[in-house]
């Protein structure tokens, strides 16, 4: 006999988008259940779930990006915010036919709210706007152009919403966590209503097999990109494709970031005048600053949005002959150095594209021993014994004033780059999905042309210089295409049922009480990391669920609401 609960809303998923939703909706005196598949700790038998089927060479496992676990991806990202740009949102033919359905402006008023939900102080995202920066660029003289230097990047705490928020969630009167349970199907209401379709209700399931069916006003699917989405595709009661893939959309246009190191600058202004590292604003929250394009130039070039910043040398690549940057790769490689940072982010930093022995590290760490030891008490101080903000992470002056770059720009919607429910099934019964993410020539491309931009830009102010470090940049740009941390775009936002998965309120194409809050929402996937922006429609979506649920609760007997 299946457990049968009753409430206001069901959230699958107690991610940072799922427990924004559900503690602004149980504050505003509306009942939620809170269902999320692992528990307040990691369980690696539950995180398998999420595994996917076959090999995709581009894509991440999804160990690695995601975290079935109360606080979801929070547990182990790094805490970076920053937000879509008012071009994201406009229709822009290197996009194609991808067309966000609300304007920048409609999301804007709900950009402080993320930040006070992630702790990363206000939201001001331009240097011109903190008194404490205004003055002073990445190098001195330099003036904002066609290329922007002075657009910044928040720090998180880094915030563990599953951490945070604990107390919050297990005091709430209006909300109940429950954990260990899996949704595996959402069963809609056979037929269809006047208005629209309903559910009828979720399917969940624990591990050792008992069942539970979930009942709500409304349902909120805050799954993540990838698992939300593979939910909608294993809902075949009534809809033998899938739930929302009434007109084939439901899985395409997959999207990540493109990534890649191909580029050196050189200033020519004092070294010690560069600004490398991060900074703090009034409050103490960390900054940092970075390249970017300006809209006028993304729209007259026809290029990605995309943000390129300042980074070390690589770390495992000894010929750096850096005592620090070998003292940080030695920890890495150590027993302890999956506690040190998460495995994906470990494992990026311990891979070389140079032959590399721990031997020559050994050799660096010795001939810098003091400034190496100074290192590892200060930072280690910094990042993991100081109380509230920890320190994001460390960059290393160089005196040649010469600096890798790193581009993070917009992966372009592809309808060949795509998710599927595959034939293999989890332990939940489950299909898994198979990943086939693509990137196209002109991702590729774009990455040399903002680098030459760059370059341009520095030349004319008479400020440096970029140098590529490849013969071939785009052979080198596409041997490091890798991406499925930041998961857009399968479950696309559209103002016409045709052209989509849900609509502008984030419901289900014809459902008047589903919705999915994702990333997978996002049509386009701008420069940016996608948690915050999905923060941002996550209350905003909380605000329009508490709105439709008051006026349901005042409407008269016998009036449908």
């Amino acid at each position: 006999m299946a457990e049968r609960l009753e409430t206001d809303v069901a959230v699958i998923g107690a991610g940072p988008a799922g427990i924004a939703i559900g503690l602004e909706l149980a504050r505003a005196g509306h009942r939620v259940i809170l269902l999320e598949s692992g528990g307040t700790h990691f369980d690696a038998e539950v995180q398998r779930l999420g595994d996917t089927a076959g090999k995709d060479p581009h894509h991440v496992e999804p160990a690695l990006a995601t975290r079935r676990q109360v606080g979801g991806a929070s547990n182990i990202w790094g805490g970076r915010c920053v937000p879509f740009d008012p071009i994201d949102f406009e229709p822009r033919p290197i996009v194609g036919d991808a067309r966000w359905p609300l304007d920048y402006e409609e999301i804007a008023p709900y950009l402080q709210r993320a930040c006070e939900w992630c702790r990363c102080g206000d939201a001001a995202f331009d240097a011109g706007q903190l008194p404490e920066l205004i003055g002073r660029s990445i190098v001195p003289g330099f003036t904002d152009g066609e290329v922007r230097a002075s657009a910044l990047e928040r720090w998180s705490l880094p915030t563990n919403f599953g951490r945070v928020y604990r107390r919050a969630l297990e005091r709430s009167p209006s909300l109940r966590l429950r954990t260990g349970l899996t949704c595996t199907e959402i069963v809609p209401k056979a037929g269809s209503c006047e208005g629209g379709r309903r559910v009828e209700h979720l399917e969940a399931r624990s591990k050792d097999g008992r069942r539970s069916q979930i009942k709500a006003a409304r349902y909120v699917v805050a799954a993540g990109g990838l698992e939300s989405t593979r939910l909608l595709f294993s809902s075949t009661r009534h809809d033998p494709d899938g739930i929302g893939n009434h007109s084939g959309h439901l899985g395409r246009w997959y999207m990540a970031h493109v990534e890649a190191r191909v580029g050196r600058v050189r200033f020519s202004t004092p070294p010690q005048q560069t600004i490398y590292d991060h900074e703090r604003d009034r409050d103490g929250v960390y900054v940092r600053r970075r390249f970017t394009f300006s809209a006028e130039a993304q729209r007259e070039l026809g290029l990605p949005n995309a943000a390129i910043w300042l980074v070390n040398p690589e770390i495992a690549d000894a010929s750096h002959g850096n005592g620090i940057l070998s003292f940080v790769y030695l920890m890495l490689i150590s027993p302890l150095g999956r506690y040190f940072v998460a495995e994906g982010i470990r494992q990026a930093h311990t891979k070389s594209s140079r032959p590399t022995t721990v031997r020559a590290h050994l050799r660096n760490v010795a001939r810098d021993i003091g400034p190496a030891s100074a290192f590892a008490a200060a930072f280690g101080y910094r990042r993991f014994l100081k109380r509230g903000r920890k320190v994001p992470g460390f960059f290393v002056p160089s005196a040649a004033n010469a600096y890798p770059l790193l581009y993070h720009g917009e992966h372009l919607p592809h309808w060949q780059s795509y998710v599927e429910p595959s034939r293999e099934r989890d332990a939940m019964g489950m299909p898994r999905l198979r990943t086939h993410l693509h990137f196209s020539d002109e991702d590729v491309g774009s990455v040399r042309r903002a680098h030459e931009l760059l370059d341009r830009s520095l030349r004319e102010q008479g400020l440096g210089e970029v140098e590529m470090l490849h013969d071939d940049v785009e052979g080198a740009v596409r041997e490091q295409l890798f991406g499925g941390y930041h998961q857009a775009g399968t479950t696309r936002m559209s103002a016409q049922a045709g052209d989509g998965v849900v609509d502008a309120n984030l419901a289900v194409h014809g459902f008047e009480d589903l919705f999915v809050a994702s990333s997978s929402t996002f049509p386009t996937s701008s420069q940016a990391n996608s948690t915050f922006m999905l923060i941002a429609f996550s209350i905003r979506l909380a605000d329009r669920l508490a709105g439709e649920l008051s006026r349901r609760r005042q409407a008269p007997v016998g009036i449908a609401a």
